[in-house]
């Protein structure tokens, strides 16, 4: 690669750099991230409140893993200046001696001097080669070091969506214990004044116990997300809240358009671009190498009978014995290898792209057939069952409304799946697409809440 075209690295580098800027100018447009690392948790004490977008750029700035992979920039840039750098130096070789013989030699200058410069000279353009593969390299550094920012994005929008669904599934958990113990209390006044049997008092009671033993595993589950959120963020204590929604728009993507930005901006795949013509420039180095290098430089010597000789030593190489054939098949080697892993990278992105947009399709029509129909159907018929009830319809009795209750209760755990489920698929079309704000989307309208029970 010529010296010149360095800029169109240069390019590459910055557009890979700055992959992920966007996310980070979303949350901090308006002020600095909050010091997470320095806050802790006292009783009493407000919490830092953080919406997605603010976790993602906090977690992008401040996490240790990426603050400590970020340095292998440096050591990259670092071989660029080395490749910069002539890497010979010229040598001086002086000889200074003393002349002495028999008066018929003709010795008029007894202390005889040869001095010689010696520099070894590179005249196959090596020094092209190897700022071209320096040049490859800082590129592919810096893309490999975009991809783990966007694994590290992607991981934050995981963790933070999680503890959104674990609280949601936590809150839809003590909400079947408030339901439950409420039907209980009611379905005890109406076995004590004889108009319930023993069996349907004891079916409410089972069903306040089996409503209350699955608390502890959503407080676990909460814990647990809880943790992967501060190991995204880089902190080590709580004292941040998170606000959100787990509500998603109803979004269609071509499968074409999305591949063809999929292709573009992957980093992982610039990387592999990258490796292949740095594994090429160091084959073309190899191969020019082969041959040795030409050492020149001037001579001068003053021998002892006061004659100055001034002119060039060469001391050119002969490449017989040793041709570096083996160095070169090695560096062909790589160069083979490189290819094949861009070609492999390439055919997962494209599978990345197309199982998360199945994926995508297909959990987006179940989350959508409980908005639009699940739930308001069963909303329905809790209000149609309760108006029985108060109107003493026979037939209907408290455990009727507690089952369609129930039934509803079920379709918002349902719903509350499908709603993870969504975010799980924009995440993975977002590490597809290599563009974080595809999992950063605007909430659409919840579904109403599920109201107090009427009391019989």
């Amino acid at each position: 690669m010529p010296r010149g075209s360095r800029t169109g690295w240069q390019s590459i580098r910055l557009g890979v750099a700055s992959l992920l800027a966007c996310v980070v100018a979303m949350a901090t447009s308006g002020q600095a991230a909050p010091p997470l690392g320095n806050v802790q948790a006292e009783a009493g004490s407000t919490p830092v409140v953080l919406s997605l977008d603010a976790a993602v750029a906090y977690a992008l700035q401040y996490n240790p893993e990426l603050v400590a992979l970020r340095q292998q920039h440096g050591i990259a840039a670092a071989a660029v200046v080395i490749a910069d750098t002539y890497p010979f130096n010229p040598i001086w070789e002086a000889k200074v001696r003393d002349a002495s013989g028999p008066a018929s030699a003709g010795i008029t200058n007894v202390v005889s001097n040869e001095h010689k410069v010696f520099i070894d000279v590179e005249y196959r353009h090596q020094g092209q080669h190897r700022r071209s593969a320096a040049a490859a390299g800082l590129s592919r550094t810096d893309a490999e070091i975009a991809f783990q920012e966007l694994g590290l994005a992607v991981r934050a929008i995981r963790a933070f969506d999680a503890v959104l669904y674990r609280q949601a599934k936590l809150g839809l958990a003590e909400d079947v214990i408030r339901l439950d113990t409420e039907a209980e209390k009611s379905v005890t006044a109406l076995y004590e004044g004889t108009k319930l049997s023993r069996a349907d008092l004891i079916v409410a009671q089972t069903e306040t116990l089996d409503a209350r033993a699955l608390a502890a595993p959503a407080r676990a589950a909460l814990s647990a997300s809880q943790h992967e959120l501060r190991r995204a963020l880089g902190v080590l204590r709580d004292g941040f809240a998170v606000q959100g929604s787990l509500e998603t728009p109803i979004q269609h993507w071509e499968t074409e358009t999305v591949l063809a930005a999929a292709l573009e901006r992957r980093p992982d795949l610039r990387a592999r671009r990258a490796a292949l013509a740095e594994a090429d420039a160091k084959l073309r180095l190899e191969i020019a190498n082969r041959y040795g290098n030409i050492t020149l430089g001037p001579a001068f010597e003053y021998d002892p009978t006061r004659i100055s000789l001034i002119g060039v030593q060469a001391v050119i190489p002969l490449a017989v014995l040793n041709t570096h054939q083996g160095e070169i098949m090695q560096r062909t080697a790589e160069r083979d290898r490189a290819a094949m892993d861009l070609r492999w990278v390439e055919a997962v992105v494209r599978q990345d792209v197309n199982a998360a947009l199945a994926r995508l399709e297909v959990v987006q029509s179940s989350a959508e057939f409980y908005r639009m129909e699940a739930l308001p159907r069963l909303k329905k018929n809790l209000d149609a069952i309760e108006e029985l009830l108060s109107k003493a319809t026979p037939g209907v009795t408290v455990l009727s409304v507690v089952d369609v209750r129930r039934k509803l209760l079920k379709a918002r755990d349902g719903y509350l799946d499908a709603l993870w489920e969504v975010r799980q698929a924009r995440a993975d079309l977002a590490a597809a697409v290599a563009d974080p704000r595809l999992a950063i989307a605007a909430p659409t309208p919840a579904p109403e809440t599920l109201p107090p029970p009427k009391q019989p």
